[in-house]
């Protein structure tokens, strides 16, 4: 019995740890490389000069949790599509939510960047789930 729980922990804890490193990785590339210019010049004026880091962390670990008990508990059983499905769900409803109400209340938060981040979004939450999911089966087995 205690073998059975600290594999279903370690299958918690590789899911976790799988979606935390895709969509760290996955976002650096995305707003460090591929598309920080677009960013930078869309909201330039909306930018700080100096970014505070906090809230980042508190975001990733916050929506890592949320998008392993949303995508991966209710679909570990299942095939990983059914994961990234649900992961691209909650990336359309939860940036959708940000950028809709951005571009709805923020002056300078143009149509452009409202879209490329919410598409971003959907990918990124589907890719992260994805990788969760695989965390998950490598100790399920």
């Amino acid at each position: 019995m205690l073998d059975k729980i600290k594999q279903f922990a370690t299958c918690i804890l590789l899911s976790i740890f799988s979606i935390l490193i895709a969509f760290a990785i996955l976002d650096a590339i995305w707003l460090g490389w591929l598309a920080s210019g677009l960013y930078q010049s869309e909201m330039e004026s909306l930018l700080r000069s100096q970014f505070i880091t906090w809230p980042w962390l508190v975001f990733y670990l916050m929506y890592g949790f949320v998008t392993f008990v949303l995508a991966i508990v209710p679909n570990r059983e299942k095939p990983w599509f059914y994961a990234s499905i649900d992961g691209a769900l909650l990336g359309l409803a939860s940036y959708g939510a940000y950028n809709l109400t951005n571009y709805s209340i923020i002056e300078g938060f143009t149509l452009t960047i409202m879209m490329t981040d919410w598409i971003w979004g959907i990918f990124l939450t589907s890719a992260s789930a994805t990788a969760g999911w695989f965390g998950f089966q490598l100790k399920n087995k």
